[in-house]
């Protein structure tokens, strides 16, 4: 007969009820949950455990669970309104007036999950290396100062979106302070 083996210190750390509610945390940060975004979280549960309420959640009908994020192995968990709201983009993806956002980020910074979206691409987590993406997906980084696109980009598009990563906007009070 085999041995049992002792649960863990986390395993028991949480009742049913505060598991609900982290998760729930969770998922609000996140938007969507699956298991190496669970890795991005200090003190998280063990995914076995997660999984486990997240799957009775999904019965119970207060989460969904399929696939939101193509590329991303295991199983994902949403909330419905994120996954009304990834319908939503989803859709307005093929609408013709729809306006390009480009959103910059530090690799720094704790939403940055270039290396879970494409896995093949690492990017130290420096405050210096930065991240740009368009309408959501990672277009180029900024690496020890050289710009690395990461989609093909048309060369006369190629230095504006390279002043967008170099360039460093800053607050006018902060401007004012430091002398910009």
């Amino acid at each position: 007969m085999r041995e049992q083996k002792p649960n863990s210190a986390n395993d028991n750390a949480l009742d049913s009820e505060q598991l609900e509610r982290l998760i729930l945390i969770y998922l609000e940060r996140w938007g969507v949950l699956f298991k190496r975004v669970l890795e991005r979280e200090s003190a998280a549960p063990p995914w076995r455990l997660v999984l486990q309420k997240l799957r009775a959640m999904e019965l119970q009908g207060s989460i969904r669970g399929g696939r939101f994020i193509a590329g991303i192995a295991g199983e994902q968990f949403a909330l419905q309104e994120s996954v009304s709201t990834l319908r939503q983009f989803a859709k307005n993806q093929d609408a013709p007036t729809r306006g390009t956002e480009y959103v910059s980020i530090a690799a720094a910074d704790p939403v940055n999950l270039l290396g879970i979206v494409l896995p093949e691409t690492r990017l130290p987590k420096l405050a210096k290396n930065r991240i740009l993406y368009k309408d959501g997906l990672p277009l180029a980084v900024l690496e020890k100062s050289a710009v690395r696109f990461l989609r093909e980009v048309d060369e006369a598009e190629q230095w504006q979106l390279s002043q967008v990563l170099t360039q460093r906007e800053f607050p006018a009070r902060l401007r004012a302070y430091i002398g910009r």
